[in-house]
């Protein structure tokens, strides 16, 4: 997983540096959310732009706490309109995120008390979202988007680990801040 994050690193930063286009013909995205890089989240993105008025974007994340031995990767789609049709300014939309996490978990009795060795446990979630941010755009190619997603998270836990039960679901609300710092080019498709 670690070469597949340093290929797409590598991929991205190289359109980054070759790629030049004027500010309105640009039709593409991709960014980071620095957010993230904090605490050790690798997470970004990439759009197109179907026209001035919406656009397509593909977030991901990659997590890999060696420390706590826990490993999470997610993706996901969203479609966004703008307010005001051009590309720029306040946007809304709705989408849809795949999460998936395991880590080692302990085995504890009803009582509270540890029992034997550690198990893996995975976690896997779909939340369905809405979200609405606004986009500032420079004439370098830069632009920014902060958003806040708003969702409903529907989970499923597996392993003897997480309180003794082999498989558990549960879903509650879920909510995120967003700060897209991404670099615009042009891209046929």
């Amino acid at each position: 997983m670690k070469k597949l994050i340093l290929i797409l690193a590598i991929l991205i930063s190289g359109m980054l540096i070759n790629l030049k286009a004027e500010l309105y013909g640009k039709n593409s995205y991709a960014g980071i959310n620095p957010f993230g890089l904090v605490f050790g989240i690798y997470s970004g993105e990439v759009g197109h732009f179907l026209s001035q008025e919406a656009e397509i974007n593909i977030p991901f994340y990659f997590v890999n706490w060696s420390s706590a031995n826990i490993t999470s990767f997610g993706l996901g789609g969203k479609y966004r309109m703008y307010h005001d049709k051009n590309g720029e300014g306040i946007f809304y939309g709705g989408g849809l995120e795949f999460s998936f996490s395991s880590w080692e978990g302990w085995k504890y009795d009803e009582s509270g008390i540890y029992h034997g060795p550690k198990d893996d446990v995975s976690y896997m979630v779909i939340t369905p979202l809405a979200e609405a941010g606004y986009r500032w755009t420079w004439e370098n190619g830069w632009t920014i988007a902060p958003s806040l997603e708003l969702g409903y998270s529907i989970s499923t836990f597996d392993g003897d680990g997480y309180h003794n039960v082999r498989s558990e679901s549960e879903s509650r609300f879920a909510w995120s801040l967003n700060l897209g710092v991404a670099y615009c080019f042009n891209l046929d498709i």
